[in-house]
Order: structure tokens, then sequence, then C-alpha cells
């Protein structure tokens, strides 16, 4: 649960902005599975990836119990087009391996497209 709060914590110190860019925020939503199941409860993250050229706030939301989420920077709905890396804690119910909260080694990675809605999914294993 202390994961959940870290990655909640670092998405309230997000900076401003989409990173000057032109592209105004899109809708991102999707589901997360753990071993093909649904992950009933948690938190995912987006971090922009430097190495892609990803830049603007980080983005996050809860994983409801049906896996589901939606993504919000800065407090509003919507996030900077780009590549970014993707992290998750899990509640309580769930256990998943560490790396998987920790953006640089989840090994989940994906771009936010402009001018469309991003349905963006992640089943991990």
């Amino acid at each position: 649960m202390r994961q959940a709060f870290a990655l909640v914590g670092a998405v309230l110190v997000a900076v401003a902005g989409c990173g000057g860019g032109a592209d105004p925020p899109e809708s991102v939503t999707g589901r997360v599975l753990y071993r093909g199941t649904p992950l009933a409860g948690g938190t995912i993250v987006f971090v922009p990836d430097p190495d892609r050229g990803g830049d603007g706030p980080i983005a996050g939301g809860e994983i409801r119990s049906d896996g589901r989420y939606s993504l919000r920077a800065d407090g509003s709905t919507g996030v900077c087009p780009g590549w970014y890396r993707v992290s998750f804690a899990a509640t309580s119910k769930t256990s998943l391996p560490p790396r998987y909260s920790d953006p640089t080694r989840s090994g989940q990675a994906c771009e936010v497209k402009a001018g469309k809605a991003n349905e963006i999914n992640f089943d991990l294993q």
C-alpha cells in the first residue's frame, strides 16, 4: 500500500503543461491484467520516457476492481502525447513482482498518440 501512496504522490508533484508541445492532452484509458486476470485494484503511473523524447507531467490513475483505469495529469483528464514508461502498484489483495513498481525496471512502455482517444491495455506476467 505504501508503494501506491508513493506513486500517487509522484503524480501530485508533476510539472504543469505538455512540455511546450503544441498538442493538447489526450484521453488515456485501458485495462491492466496480471497473468490474464484483471488486476483488482491499485495504481498505474505513466512517467515520460526521455530516451524516446517523452516530456510533460507524470500521469496516473486508480486501477478499479475490474482492472480498468483512466489517467489524469495535473488534476485534469488527459495525458500529453509522447512515450511513457509505466509502473504499477497493486492493492493488498494482489501481489505483483517488485519490478513493476519501478518505471525503469517494469519493462512496460507505451506511446500516447496525438489527436485520438488512446486505449492502452497491459497484460503483466
